[in-house]
């Protein structure tokens, strides 16, 4: 895998080296149930965003549920 961590992938889309898809790889944990905005995770985070620009890693259990925009 090119990308062995979500800190990785995560780094690699911030860069332009990846772009964002709906088939990123995911590194453990439970799936997610209806939220498009997440687009991987590992055991403790979700990757979110709307885009490339505003993606962000939480934790889990401060996720609720929406992406939050800063503006």
């Amino acid at each position: 895998m090119m990308y062995p961590t979500l800190d990785s992938l995560y780094e690699a889309i911030k860069t332009g080296s990846v772009g964002l898809s709906f088939s990123l790889p995911t590194y453990g944990g439970a799936e997610p149930v209806n939220a498009p905005e997440i687009w991987s995770w590992d055991v403790d985070r979700y990757m979110v965003g709307t885009c490339a620009a505003d993606l962000s890693l939480i934790p889990r259990d401060e996720w609720a549920g929406d992406v939050k925009l800063e503006g």
